[in-house]
């Protein structure tokens, strides 16, 4: 995958905007006090624009931030605040049912509410919106894996029950992934965590200590259960 700045300097489009370009152009080269000199200028115009202009320019960029790498170097915080959020807002109130702003919200911007955005993005966009779709997923396994990675140190950091809402969600969810490949990530990574909390549970009702020597007595593998042996 190529990065922002490659892609949005090989973009005649980009001419559209001489001072976004500038910044994109200084960026490049390492000016910093440069890049955002231009970007403070762009920023005051953009803000006048008209709403079909200002959501054209992010319709343009979010597309290119979806299909490029290393984003961060375009997707700074004054573009984030004063162009890039004011417009998604606006078009989320103005077209509700566009699942677009809700996905490049969710998935790019800085909030609280990032996975509200995608749950709503999901669900008025369907099977189509395959990105909020597996970020959402990846969100819950996430927070599984939270849970578990001090797991053979007898540290379980989650909550049983909600550990046990998420692996239904994400059972859930993945009915809805076309991509093989991801399908078959997404199977295996919650049945791991399934069965991994099946075990924990198993384990804490025997009342002992030890889930690392539990696992190996009793048949677990979990590849590092095999660090038990050599000990």
């Amino acid at each position: 995958m190529t990065d922002i700045l490659t892609n949005l300097i090989q973009d005649k489009n980009l001419d559209s905007y001489p001072f976004f370009k500038e910044f994109c152009l200084f960026k490049e080269k390492g000016l910093r006090k440069d890049a955002f000199r231009s970007l403070n200028i762009f920023i005051k115009e953009a803000r006048g624009w008209q709403v079909k202009r200002k959501n054209e320019f992010a319709l343009w960029l979010f597309k290119w931030f979806e299909e490029s790498e290393d984003i961060h170097y375009v997707l700074v915080h004054p573009l984030e605040e004063n162009v890039l959020k004011p417009i998604l807002e606006d078009w989320m109130i103005e077209y509700p049912k566009d699942p677009q702003p809700f996905r490049w919200y969710g998935l790019f911007l800085k909030s609280e509410k990032h996975l509200k955005y995608l749950e709503t993005a999901l669900r008025t966009g369907g099977k189509s919106e395959q990105r909020a779709l597996m970020a959402i997923i990846n969100y819950y396994l996430r927070s599984l894996e939270f849970s578990f990675h001090h797991i053979s140190e007898d540290a379980y950091l989650g909550d049983i029950s909600e550990d046990q809402d998420l692996v239904l969600k994400i059972e859930n969810l993945s009915t809805e992934i076309i991509d093989v490949e991801s399908e078959k990530y997404v199977s295996e990574s919650v049945n791991y965590y399934k069965n991994l909390l099946c075990d924990w549970i198993a384990f804490k009702s025997k009342g002992k200590k030890g889930f690392l020597k539990w696992c190996a007595d009793n048949g677990k593998d979990y590849g590092w259960t095999n660090s038990y042996y050599y000990e």
